[in-house]
């Protein structure tokens, strides 16, 4: 990917959007939080959204921006596996298992 390619602003509703779609194939476990689910995805993607403006308006090229992306998003993967076994244990000791 050249970084001298036409620059696609960072769209924080498109991001919102296409990551709701994507919850479709993989849900949040949402339970029964009291969360509006539409403005949690779009206060999360702003911020998102705000951060690589930010990178770009440093001159981060877009090579680099997506390994940020990438990382960020197996820490956050990672973040999510231990808060799952985590939440998996407590049941489990109070299960009494």
């Amino acid at each position: 990917m050249s970084d001298d390619v036409p620059r696609t602003p960072f769209d924080s509703r498109m991001l919102a959007a296409f990551a709701q779609e994507v919850e479709e194939a993989d849900p949040v476990a949402w339970g029964a939080l009291p969360l509006d689910r539409g403005m949690a995805y779009d206060i999360v993607a702003s911020q998102i959204a705000e951060r690589f403006r930010g990178y770009e308006d440093k001159g981060v090229g877009r090579d680099q921006q997506l390994v940020i992306a990438l990382a960020t998003v197996v820490k956050l993967s990672v973040e999510n596996f231990v808060l799952h076994q985590r939440i998996m244990r407590a049941g489990a000791a109070s299960d009494g298992g």
